[in-house]
């Protein structure tokens, strides 16, 4: 059972590591900014790392149980799917936060312009937010 679970979590890294990567090199090639492959690879693992980290936090505290250590943190939504249209509301945190830490990466690892940097967090803050996490959790948990 151990090994099914390290598993599909390796086959989620890799999959949410290669959306990224996709999702990086169509906005880098409609801004017109060109990096090299070895830059993307280090961009998207950066992002991906932070990502994982910013998608977990968000589930535990919406809808989980957060527990480190000795502080225990009860979900904002304790019976799940009572309020469909809140719960799906809260998508829009994760999307500014994976938006604002693209934001910051662009500018410090990339260099981007403030303009560019910019165009590269939305994106990436819509396209690579948990909308499989709020979708399973507020349409099907």
């Amino acid at each position: 059972m151990t090994s099914i679970f390290f598993g599909a979590l390796l086959v989620g890294l890799a999959l949410d590591y290669f959306w990224n990567f996709l999702i990086l090199f169509l906005s880098l090639r409609w801004l017109k900014f060109s990096v090299s492959h070895r830059t993307k690879f280090i961009y998207c693992a950066i992002v991906t790392a932070l990502g994982l980290l910013i998608d977990w936090l968000y589930y535990e505290l919406t809808w989980g149980r957060l527990v480190l250590g000795s502080l225990r943190v009860a979900p904002v939504f304790e019976p799940i799917g009572l309020q469909p249209a809140l719960e799906f509301s809260t998508i829009l945190i994760p999307l500014v936060v994976i938006g604002a830490v693209n934001f910051g990466t662009a500018r410090l690892y990339l260099r981007m312009s403030l303009r560019q940097a910019a165009i590269l967090g939305v994106i990436m803050g819509i396209f690579t937010a948990p909308w499989l996490i709020v979708g399973y959790i507020v349409f099907l948990g």
